[in-house]
């Protein structure tokens, strides 16, 4: 055990390394959870949550869970994405080269919305030690299923002008341009295995609970089994009101690897983020 609180710091300050590109953002999530029969090994749950940053993304969902024993719960979980990611949007050129001979063949594909259906599976064992230190780890696989959207692509084609000297003065849109039309993006599954090991305080009276935790993205799809593609940490506490309402504030700080829809594409960015939480357990 003393081993593994040794690397979980190093996996806290492992997003921190190289260089990379830096974005911000702020993440808020509400969600349900009931505790079903006497003896309450089993729950269910809704939730929602919404990220506002460069890349923005609303969802919502459902969850179960099931306590066969006393430091083992299984869970299962559906949810609904709508994610926006700008840098969808792309400039392109002939020969994929700005230069003043081919400004005839210069196209924009614009940002879109992609909905997606993901479902999870988990299993988290969890140990406290000392009475106050509740150590957690949870192994999570995750499928997505990107559903098919349309994208705009708008085309644009120029005419060199001269004049009648022969010297070139610049361009001139041609008669009917710019030009659109609809582009269908097509549907994508993804799978990926989440690691997450969490240390948290757990102490009886205590109304605050602070916390550490750190998590790999390892990517399951085909040709890619286990490349990792992100590492997420994160630092916070949560705020217990009473048995039923609970807040929790974080910071994230995830490290993108590799880009989950340009595969092998090493991306190398940071996102800060600034979570909050609230719970209401009945």
């Amino acid at each position: 055990m003393k081993r593994t609180i040794k690397i979980l710091p190093l996996l806290l300050f492992l997003p921190l390394l190289g260089h990379a590109e830096d974005r911000y953002g702020t993440w808020a999530e509400i969600s349900l959870e009931k505790n079903l029969g006497t003896t309450k090994q089993w729950s269910i749950g809704a939730f929602t949550e919404m990220r506002a940053q460069e890349r923005e993304r609303w969802s919502i969902g459902a969850d179960i869970g099931y306590k066969p024993i006393k430091y083992l719960k299984l869970g299962a979980s559906y949810s609904f994405l709508y994610r926006y990611r700008p840098e969808n949007q792309r400039e392109h050129y002939k020969d994929d080269v700005v230069s003043d001979d081919n400004w005839n063949g210069y196209n924009i594909r614009d940002a879109y919305w992609s909905p997606r259906h993901r479902a999870c599976l988990e299993a988290t064992g969890t140990v406290k030690l000392w009475k106050w230190l509740r150590i957690s780890l949870r192994e999570r696989y995750q499928f997505t299923h990107r559903m098919q959207s349309t994208a705009e692509d708008t085309k644009y084609r120029y005419s060199k002008l001269y004049n009648g000297s022969g010297d070139f003065l610049g361009y001139e849109l041609k008669d009917g341009y710019p030009e659109t039309e609809t582009d269908t993006i097509g549907t994508e599954n993804d799978h990926i295995l989440r690691s997450r090991l969490k240390l948290a305080v757990d102490k009886k009276g205590w109304n605050f609970s602070p916390f550490v935790s750190a998590e790999l993205h390892n990517s399951l799809n085909s040709g890619k089994d286990f490349n990792l593609e992100k590492v997420r940490t994160a630092i916070g506490s949560g705020y217990k009101f009473n048995k039923h309402n609970e807040i929790t504030l974080a910071y994230i700080l995830t490290f993108d690897i590799h880009d989950d829809e340009a595969p092998y594409a090493r991306v190398h960015q940071r996102l800060h983020a600034f979570n909050i939480g609230y719970n209401y357990k009945f």
